[in-house]
């Protein structure tokens, strides 16, 4: 069982979404579908919104476990803020797959299993090295980037879009100061 932050079980293992209702603009019909005609069909787009919530799932993992993996103060934080901030992009794409009537996913995809799965590897056998997290958070966040770069490509409508083109300026300013972050260290090493 997993404890929500009111202290209840959430059996379904879900990030817990936020407690508000429809998308604003969604009009959901009798079998909860949306009813406008400015979006890609919504299967599909429940799709594309869990295929997110999965990369977020992942971020969230990972900048949880680099936190506790860097040496450097400053890292530990920026990756505990930034672990916080996929956490809350999950529970928004939760909402949002909700309010289409979907189930939203609840656990990460293989590949952020394999990667943390790689980081427990590395951190057994070698020397914390914060200049190694770093390019492997940055590798991380590249792949993040492109998963939402092709969910702009499809026609999201107008609240998903924004919900979904926020959260991507977001992973890409991390993914910048974060590649910076790696330069820099890698320089006074």
């Amino acid at each position: 069982m997993n404890p929500t932050s009111d202290g209840t079980n959430n059996e379904s293992g879900l990030i817990p979404p936020p407690n508000v209702g429809p998308m604003p603009g969604a009009s959901l019909g009798e079998s909860g579908a949306e009813e406008r005609g400015d979006t890609e069909d919504v299967p599909t787009l429940v799709m594309v919104l869990n295929g997110l919530v999965e990369v977020t799932l992942d971020g969230n993992r990972m900048f949880s476990y680099a936190a506790g993996d860097v040496l450097d103060a400053d890292y530990k934080a920026l990756f505990a803020q930034h672990a916080q901030e996929r956490a809350q992009f999950a529970r928004e794409l939760q909402s949002a797959v909700l309010a289409f009537g979907g189930s939203p996913q609840n656990h990460g995809t293989l590949e952020g299993a394999l990667l943390q799965a790689w980081m427990d590897v590395k951190s057994a056998v070698a020397v914390r090295e914060d200049y190694a997290v770093l390019r492997e958070v940055e590798r991380a966040e590249q792949n993040a980037r492109k998963r939402y770069a092709r969910a702009l490509t499809l026609d999201l409508g107008g609240e998903i879009k924004r919900l979904v083109e926020r959260q991507y300026s977001a992973i890409s300013r991390s993914h910048d100061r974060i590649r910076a972050l790696r330069q820099k260290h890698a320089l006074r090493s």
